[in-house]
């Protein structure tokens, strides 16, 4: 904790800095305008920006990112509710109660309490980051290579545990990923995995693995669209009837109830690696319906209906960071491609990040409340705006798509093959999605399988090649029965699911 606040002030001038706030404002409409399109989440959309950041400092790509991430589940909301076409997968729930506010002329009500109570989740929960986050860094002295080798075992317990329709699909995922991981040279025994291919020799980059896996299936599929598809009604959100369109304080602090709670859960269940913003959603709006003296209202248009999943996925974005930057474990897609820029740049994830990096990590919960006040700025003079975005045809938008992620592929370090192995990984993914194989566990464990890999050959040699100290140190065993009980459990889960006739949830 005093090492994050003693960085609090150098912090405030770093995210402060007139080229910061211009990172993150270019990051808040990349992200809104990304978010509102469908089919676009924010881990589509943190892929498709990643060559972005090849000059950017570990600060400002951190930054760029969150603001990205933070904007993209606002963004969202607006195809949902104004043509019932959720921007994300999250903004499904939205729309349950955004749509008939705009089929009634309230579009533009529904569209401010998107963006109010959005805003306010997203500082809240940066609050409770801040907090709960800091209050892990005394960890970090006593994590050496064991440690973290466990952590990462632990990760990759709930990464296969979590998603997909069950967890015999998601740790074969998440083996696929360990395996594209080991591909090129190990650093401990030479090459391996290569088949003589020179262009295997250095392993896959992580660019062409997150756009190959996460960005081509989305631009296939816009390829694929066909004509016809319905514009917007702009008529819609000009908000004629002044009076039922308003939002205030008052509105606001009706719905105080409703976005305290929904930001708890959405910080919680961001915390937890593999549910995610869509998982968060559902929870929160199923428990303001319970808790609402007029849940008949729910559906209907009701104005709770739209506060409380808003509020959850953006209140969201704090909580994935809490494991990703305290412990090295992502919490959600888009957090992983966070980490895999920060590795990328020389910062290693985990609990001496705060001892070595507190400057970077307070610049982080600055940088997200700041990301926060400029989405709020550019929400309230751009809806309309991006509005429009949504109303691009789907099968024009996809050549210009695919283009953008070639280039940005072959810009990483221009070499022809990376722009074949994406096109391949974008093809296998396409595939995986028709057959219901998680691609999200793949890339989660390909960022991690290196920090679990070098930290089991680091603890060997520190401990002579005696596997005994996996028993004989109390976090390292404590976190690998961990991960096992992890598994146990979501095997368990899924077998009473198959036997009561029903499927398990799909993170």
């Amino acid at each position: 904790m005093e090492v994050l606040l003693d960085n609090l002030i150098p912090a405030t001038l770093l995210v402060l800095s007139p080229t910061n706030i211009l990172i993150m404002l270019a990051g808040v409409v990349v992200g809104t305008v990304l978010g509102a399109l469908p089919g676009f989440g924010a881990a589509q959309a943190l892929a498709l920006m990643f060559p972005f950041t090849f000059f950017m400092s570990p600060e400002a790509g951190a930054l760029f990112f969150i603001s990205i991430y933070a904007a993209a589940e606002y963004g969202g909301s607006i195809p949902a509710i104004l043509i019932r076409t959720p921007g994300t997968a999250a903004a499904a729930v939205t729309l349950l109660d955004g749509y008939p506010m705009a089929q009634q002329g309230k579009a533009a009500r529904a569209l401010k309490i998107s963006l109010y109570t959005g805003v306010v989740g997203s500082i809240a929960s940066s609050l409770i980051f801040l907090f709960a986050a800091s209050g892990l860094a005394w960890i970090g002295l006593q994590f050496g290579p064991s440690e973290m080798f466990a952590v990462g075992v632990f990760g990759l317990s709930m990464i296969g545990s979590f998603f997909g329709n069950s967890p015999v699909k998601g740790f074969v995922a998440t083996g696929i990923g360990l395996f594209l991981a080991t591909i090129g040279s190990s650093g401990f025994a030479g090459l391996r995995f290569t088949f003589g291919l020179e262009s295997l020799m250095e392993g896959l980059p992580l660019i062409v693995v997150i756009t190959g896996l996460m960005a081509m299936p989305e631009a296939f599929r816009l390829l694929m669209a066909r004509k016809g598809e319905a514009g917007l009604d702009l008529q819609s959100i000009k908000g004629a009837d002044r009076e039922k369109n308003h939002v205030g304080w008052k509105e606001m602090k009706k719905l105080s109830p409703t976005m305290l709670r929904a930001t708890v859960i959405g910080t919680a269940i961001g915390s937890i690696p593999g549910p995610g913003a869509t998982v968060s959603s559902i929870v929160a709006y199923n428990e303001e319906r319970r808790a609402s003296k007029h849940p008949e209202k729910f559906g209907t248009g009701c104005d709770e209906g739209v506060a409380a999943p808003e509020t959850a996925n953006n209140a969201i974005v704090a909580g994935a960071l809490i494991p990703s930057l305290a412990l090295g474990v992502p919490g959600s897609g888009a957090i992983a491609i966070l980490l895999g820029l920060l590795i990328s740049k020389g910062v290693v994830p985990g609990p001496l990040l705060f001892e070595r990096n507190g400057l970077l990590v307070m610049a982080v919960f600055v940088g997200l409340i700041a990301s926060a006040l400029l989405m709020l700025l550019v929400g309230m003079a751009g809806v309309r705006v991006f509005a429009l975005v949504a109303q691009i045809p789907r099968y024009i938008l996809g050549p210009f798509v695919l283009i953008l992620l070639i280039i940005g592929v072959f810009a990483d370090q221009t070499y022809t093959p990376h722009i074949i192995m994406a096109l391949m990984l974008g093809a296998v993914a396409f595939w995986f999605d028709k057959i219901q194989m998680p691609v999200i566990p793949i890339v989660l464990a390909f960022v991690m399988g290196p920090i679990v890999e070098s930290n089991l050959n680091r603890a060997m040699v520190i401990h002579g090649g005696d596997l005994s100290f996996m028993l004989t140190r109390p976090i390292t065993m404590g976190l690998l029965l961990i991960a096992l009980i992890t598994v146990v459990l979501a095997f368990r889960r899924s077998s009473q699911a198959r036997r009561s006739g029903t499927r398990p949830a799909t993170a």
